[in-house]
């Protein structure tokens, strides 16, 4: 499996969703608790650009601090490519798959690392097209590979809050995958 081509897969189904936003909905509420539109656009810009620094061997808070640095305030669309960009080559760079990043939930491996950006980018398209209005169905060859990559970490996850309510335990193990990747991660479609 390519996993740089998946990261690219993924970089380019939520900039299908990116790209349909228009200047009056950067405001609407998000499906994402307290976030706008724009904010959850900005949390995946963010992420990105921590992915980065984290792969330069940055510890967790001077990569927050380095992606915050940047700013928000840029045309999303733009900044979002740009930090795809610079997302894929720090992913893509010689033995960059190899280093143990240091996580705000502990020291991972980068190919670890990659499956939580796989998942943020797919999940959030998702939430964006949610938070507009649009039908959105999950990229199904990205789909194992991220609930291969959150299965490991739902336990604490969960314990954090990280996907809002998580499973509603409404969803048969039946189901299609997509769809338990969705309830799984505290999204009810």
């Amino acid at each position: 499996m390519d996993l740089i081509a998946l990261l690219r897969r993924a970089s380019e189904f939520h900039e299908r969703q990116l790209v349909t936003i228009t200047a009056d909905e950067w405001a609407l509420p998000s499906n994402c608790d307290g976030w706008t539109v724009k904010d959850l656009a900005d949390h995946v810009l963010g992420g990105n650009r921590f992915a980065v620094g984290m792969l330069a061997g940055l510890d967790a808070g001077a990569a927050f601090a380095d992606a915050l640095a940047l700013g928000f305030d840029d045309d999303p669309v733009a900044a979002y490519r740009a930090s795809v960009a610079a997302q894929l080559a720090a992913f893509a760079a010689p033995d960059a798959l190899t280093v143990l990043v240091h996580h705000p939930a502990g020291d991972i491996g980068a190919r670890e690392f990659l499956g939580f950006r796989l998942g943020d980018l797919l999940l959030h398209a998702w939430d964006l097209a949610q938070s507009t209005g649009r039908e959105c169905t999950l990229d199904e060859e990205l789909v194992p590979v991220v609930w291969e990559a959150y299965r490991p970490i739902l336990g604490a996850a969960n314990d954090r809050g990280v996907f809002g309510t998580g499973a509603s335990g409404d969803v048969s193990s039946e189901a299609p995958l997509s769809l338990r990747l969705l309830d799984l991660t505290g999204r009810r479609p």
